[in-house]
């Protein structure tokens, strides 16, 4: 009676002892992080597509107002006529993407390809250049070809992304939010979700008003840069266009 309660000691101690290497290998996430994974939602405009037929329909998805869709779309046709896009022998932007060095780093900004950010973001490093220490983006006619921009390295574009467009009371306008967050350079103040990009009571700090009202300019450098990466994209995903080799 004794060796059997003897075995059976050794199988629990054992069973015991081997859960114990379990729980240790196992990596326990902290509970804010857990919270945060949980809550994450799908980006809905993760897969739009580029073309100038859908030029207005995704200025409104990324929460741009009618007066903002109607500079957006004026600013578009003013540098298509720049860089002469719809000429057939002869369009800057695809003669600025042919140019690049590194077409695979260009690909997965321009066609999502081996990036976990959508094209509204993963294009900024090379759409956008630093200058005077304030963000513009570049002029096509200024460049040989597109270049990665070594302010991106610093900035928080990932988390900024996460905490503005992929949370559960994600508001209408959260890509023109997080956008010019980036472009300002305060995207901390959105992570935190500190006003104007969040707090306040029941969630009224988050405002496009006051934003444009800390980031004087911020609205033009916005405009500026969705038509520019529209007009950009248009090129990259047409036929024969680097997203579709």
């Amino acid at each position: 009676m004794s060796a059997r309660l003897f075995v059976i000691g050794l199988i629990l101690f054992g069973a015991l002892g081997f859960n114990v290497f379990l729980l240790a290998d196992e990596e326990i996430l902290p509970a804010d992080a857990k919270t945060k994974a949980e809550t994450r939602q799908q980006d809905i405009l993760y897969g739009m597509q580029h073309t100038v037929a859908q030029r207005e329909g995704n200025f409104v998805k990324m929460g741009f107002e009618p007066d903002e869709v109607k500079e957006l779309l004026k600013r578009v046709n003013t540098l298509e006529e720049k860089y002469r896009v719809k000429e057939p022998t002869f369009n800057l932007v695809a003669v600025r993407i042919e140019g690049t060095d590194d077409e695979d780093a260009l690909a997965a900004a321009f066609c999502r390809t081996g990036s976990t950010l959508p094209v509204r973001y993963s294009a900024m490093p090379f759409l956008l250049e630093q200058r005077d220490g304030k963000l513009k983006t570049v002029d096509l006619q200024e460049i040989s070809s597109f270049q990665y921009g070594e302010w991106a390295k610093a900035a928080r574009i990932q988390a900024a992304y996460e905490e503005g467009d992929l949370t559960k009371d994600r508001k209408e306008d959260a890509p023109r939010m997080v956008m010019a967050a980036i472009l300002a350079a305060d995207e901390a103040t959105l992570i935190e979700h500190a006003s104007p990009w969040g707090g306040g009571f029941l969630g009224g700090g988050w405002s496009w008003k006051a934003v444009q009202e800390k980031h004087r300019g911020v609205k033009t450098l916005l405009i500026d840069y969705v038509a520019s990466l529209h007009l950009v994209l248009e090129t990259a995903s047409a036929e024969g266009g680097l997203c579709s080799t």
